[in-house]
């Protein structure tokens, strides 16, 4: 006689050996610093061991995260002789050829600023549109770059920007003026932007998911080759040489292979548990900013079957980069500088 009652156990615990994650294959953290940005760190740029942080209402900072100091910190800038305090930066771009910096308020246009080795910020001029989501920049030579942005109004809004002197009374006047580029539309709304600056720009519009153009060189007419719908919101873009990671709110994340643009291929889902703004890719590494959550790791060695490896409460999170095998966190806490054990 069969014992239903044994049976049922015994499935029972397999189950829940299935729904409990290991732990012997769960990777570790370890804070090594939390620099201190006073407002949130909202987003980070990192060059060589220099970390530039937009800091919400405090304003930007430069940190050395070598010798874990503060060299400048900035409130505000200078305009027509008149002092501006900065409202709430959410954006940070740099572009060291040109020693310049690039910043924006939430959804605000984009403001540049001179900033060489004495580290003085200067203000230069404004461009973009007020409804800027979210931009990537390249400099494509001396007193020269080019910018693409996701602009929430118009689509994908790209320029040249020359730099531009001139005397009057007296008095030099220095800015950086567009020629070139154009704006594509889109369906959706944009909200978040990445490009490897030779051939593929990736956008994420929304509720209509992502979009893939291609360039024949740098700042050259973006053809579209194809959109791959996501679950939820698309609203940040992280682009691979094999493919495009998605943040998508609180339908989670997604991988897209290059190839499925254009095809009836689906996105990949994965971490649909989880609210995602951002995510950081190194290697086998794929870091999630899950919001109050705080983090999420997962090993990317198949990108299209990603594993999860632990989520971390390290407080709330907006966005993270990676800088010498380690992880830059930008959370409501500070600028968090964390160690990986896989």
């Amino acid at each position: 006689m069969i014992n239903i009652k044994k049976i049922s156990i015994v499935i029972l615990l397999f189950l829940q050996s299935c729904m409990e994650p290991d732990t012997e294959k769960l990777w570790g953290i370890s804070i090594e610093n939390i620099f201190e940005t006073k407002g949130f760190a909202r987003s980070v740029i990192v060059e060589g061991s220099r970390a530039y942080v937009a800091a919400g209402q405090s304003g930007t900072q430069i940190w050395d995260l070598e010798e874990n100091t503060l060299l400048k910190d900035f409130t505000g800038y200078e305009e027509g002789g008149t002092f501006l305090e900065f409202q709430d930066l959410a954006l940070i771009g740099r572009d060291p050829v040109n020693s310049l910096l690039f910043l924006s308020e939430s959804n605000q246009d984009v403001k540049i600023f001179h900033l060489d080795e004495t580290d003085s910020l200067i203000y230069r001029n404004t461009i973009m549109s007020a409804r800027t989501k979210d931009f990537v920049s390249f400099p494509s030579s001396l007193d020269q770059f080019v910018m693409y942005s996701a602009d929430n109004d118009d689509g994908l809004k790209w320029h040249f920007y020359n730099l531009d002197s001139t005397s009057s009374f007296g008095i030099e006047f220095i800015e950086w003026t567009p020629y070139g580029g154009s704006e594509i539309y889109t369906p959706g709304k944009p909200l978040g932007i990445d490009s490897d600056g030779e051939s593929l720009i990736v956008m994420a519009v929304d509720q209509l998911g992502v979009e893939l153009l291609s360039i024949d060189s740098l700042g050259a007419d973006p053809v579209l080759i194809g959109r791959v719908d996501t679950q939820g919101n698309a609203e940040k873009v992280t682009l691979t040489s094999s493919g495009v990671f998605v943040a998508c709110d609180n339908a989670g994340a997604a991988y897209i292979p290059i190839e499925n643009f254009g095809t009836a291929n689906p996105a990949n889902s994965f971490g649909t548990d989880f609210t995602v703004d951002h995510i950081a890719v190194h290697n086998n590494i794929a870091a999630l900013s899950i919001g109050s959550r705080g983090l999420a790791l997962y090993d990317i060695s198949d990108p299209e079957n990603p594993i999860e490896k632990g989520v971390f409460p390290i407080g709330y999170t907006y966005m993270s980069a990676f800088w010498e095998g380690k992880l830059l966190v930008c959370s409501r806490e500070g600028l968090q500088l964390i160690t990986i054990a896989q």
